[in-house]
């Protein structure tokens, strides 16, 4: 995010994912707009579409948004349901990339294209997730840790061990002896466990001090759990995009989602003609 200027926020895919195609800027905006609706049920939109990659978030709609969702993130009950919701949208679109790879196997184009556009709307909700790196309520969540722990290092420790994902990383867990991923998993999780025990220890006796303390490790933890298995996710579909492009003869490095999504009326960005071979 680039700071405020005229009153107005730049989220800038172009300077910070320098590297990606217009459709994964397209993934990342479409589901940064629609992050609230996604993500509470909340119909407004976070800001406007400049171009491909790059969102205006006017500052009162980012604070009143904002502001809305770090209230429910007390609730337990709102992020029992956030949970659930989104471990559900991962799910969802990991099947729809194993019926694309079927697709894939049986040479069968027209499946791999349906398969591909469904995978790539239920994505965007799991990408909706990303914003985690920078809008939760960490600056309240340390303060709240410092009054509770006695100092300003220990609750930057403790936020970061409830940071730690509950599963290793999809490229850790292949590139790493499964002796050493099995020790780093049980070493998140003790070091977890013992920096929520201390908080909320250190909260007891006051209700609402220890809901917040439940609330802010559970949020924690999905957050970082998100973001590996949303990173996974990610690098599937884009996969996936590349060898439809293949088959298709279409640009990977111009399509954009509404060529996935048939939403183009003008077809896919092609070279030539499809090849017609999965």
């Amino acid at each position: 995010m680039e700071p405020v200027w005229n009153g107005m926020l730049t989220c800038d895919y172009e300077r910070t994912r320098p590297q990606a195609t217009p459709f994964e800027w397209d993934l990342y905006t479409r589901s940064l707009t629609r992050w609230p609706l996604i993500l509470m049920n909340d119909p407004e939109s976070y800001g406007r579409l400049r171009r491909s990659g790059i969102v205006d978030i006017p500052e009162l709609v980012h604070h009143t948004i904002t502001g809305r969702w770090h209230a429910r993130l007390r609730n337990l009950d709102y992020v029992a349901d956030l949970i659930s919701r989104t471990v559900a949208d991962r799910r969802a679109v990991a099947l729809v990339l194993d019926a694309c790879d079927a697709a894939r196997r049986e040479n069968d184009l027209a499946g791999l294209t349906a398969a591909l556009a469904t995978a790539t709307t239920a994505f965007l909700r799991v990408n909706a997730t990303h914003v985690v790196n920078w809008l939760l309520p960490e600056d309240r969540w340390e303060r709240l840790l410092i009054d509770l722990l006695g100092s300003r290092e220990s609750a930057l420790t403790c936020l970061s061990a409830l940071q730690l994902p509950t599963e290793p990383g999809h490229i850790l867990a292949t590139a790493t002896a499964e002796t050493d991923v099995l020790a780093r998993r049980a070493s998140a999780a003790a070091r977890r466990e013992a920096w929520t025990a201390a908080a909320l220890v250190a909260a007891a006796g006051n209700d609402p001090t220890l809901t917040e303390v439940r609330a802010l490790a559970a949020v924690l933890g999905w957050a970082a759990d998100s973001e590996e298995r949303r990173k996974e996710l990610r690098e599937r579909l884009l996969a996936t995009a590349r060898a439809w492009c293949e088959v298709t003869n279409a640009n990977p490095d111009r399509i954009t989602i509404e060529d996935l999504l048939g939403e183009d009326h003008h077809g896919p960005h092609q070279d030539d003609q499809p090849s017609g071979r999965v």
